[in-house]
């Protein structure tokens, strides 16, 4: 609901002299809010496998959904950060609209305290934390370039350090898990290949197999596509940074616009 709302800010708000700004903030809050549709998540992943380990050992029960607490706060972890990048880019947004930001970030300032993240990326909490303090610098200035400028460059090493992360769980972690459930399938369906008694049960298997391997390809593809946007918003912004105090010259401008149709397109051949 928030990232909806956020996005709606961005969509509605009016004529800027920043356009180019706000373009690009645009397309990377609509290609972030895909992250909430985003699947398999690592519960599912759990669940999957829990699944077919029972059912391996022939003693499927409704217990299979325990044990996935740890995936459960995976996913909540996701969500935080797409939440703490998305206020920022709202942030930014009205600041480069009307010189001013209603968008707050402080609230969820310690939130990701209490998340485990993926081993390793323990600097994005202190990331996350920076970056939701952000909103306390002030930002009624009258000159929206100069706070434009500041914000920009108060944001970047942290809203870097989270992409990063962000990045880390879908392309490694979660990737990861559905290529060891790929493997494990191919494994199992091996089994039941084996000890078919027909040439009919024998199609079955191989169908099933070939529909889950098919899922498991969608998948891949779809984290592949999602954690490629995430890189370009990344680049756009790291553009963006070494550009902030030149914002309205023809450079700047060009620089940005050529990561928000970047952007643009990735939205529209991840329709298809």
């Amino acid at each position: 609901m928030q990232l909806s709302i956020a996005i709606l800010s961005l969509v509605v708000s009016g004529c800027y002299s920043l356009s180019h700004v706000q373009h690009f903030t645009t397309e990377a809050t609509e290609i972030l809010a895909q992250g909430v549709h985003l699947e398999p998540t690592f519960y599912q992943v759990c669940q999957q496998r829990q699944r077919r380990d029972l059912l391996q050992q022939g003693k499927l029960t409704p217990k299979f959904r325990e044990g996935c607490d740890l995936s459960l706060q995976a996913d909540s972890a996701t969500i935080q950060i797409l939440e703490a990048l998305t206020r920022y880019l709202a942030g930014l947004h009205q600041l480069a609209a009307s010189g001013r930001s209603s968008a707050s970030l402080a609230p969820l300032g310690d939130a990701l305290q209490t998340l485990p993240l993926a081993e390793g990326q323990a600097d994005a909490v202190a990331s996350y934390q920076e970056l939701a303090q952000l909103s306390l610098t002030g930002l009624t200035e009258r000159s929206r370039r100069k706070k434009a400028r500041e914000f920009i460059e108060q944001a970047e090493k942290p809203l870097q350090t989270l992409l990063e992360a962000y990045q880390f769980m879908l392309n490694e972690s979660l990737v990861e898990q559905i290529r060891r459930q790929q493997l494990t399938q191919r494994g199992y369906s091996r089994e039941l290949l084996d000890s078919a008694h027909s040439f009919i049960e024998k199609k079955l298997v191989i169908e099933e197999y070939m529909d889950q391997m098919l899922e498991y390809e969608a998948q891949l593809q779809s984290i592949r596509q999602y954690v490629e946007a995430l890189s370009v918003i990344s680049e756009g912004h790291t553009a963006l940074y070494q550009q902030r105090a030149q914002l309205q010259q023809q450079a700047a401008i060009s620089s940005l616009l050529f990561y928000t149709n970047q952007l643009r397109q990735m939205q529209i051949l991840s329709k298809f």
